[in-house]
């Protein structure tokens, strides 16, 4: 029981990671395309990250 709590949260932990490198590689690449398109990208991925937190279940 133990070992099938452990894994849950580092599996959470690993799912955050990974959506904050991913968004920000892709923010990274635009701001070095351009800087315009790099606060686009920055505030779309705000947005999104907004939007997914609203929207996810809150355990209780």
């Amino acid at each position: 029981m133990l070992i099938k709590t452990l894994i849950k949260n580092i599996w959470k932990f690993l799912d955050v990671l990974l959506y904050v490198l991913g968004f920000g590689s892709i923010v990274g690449a635009l701001f070095l395309w351009s800087p315009i398109a790099g606060g686009v990208g920055l505030g779309v991925a705000l947005i999104l990250t907004g939007l997914l937190i609203d929207l996810l279940p809150r355990d209780k």
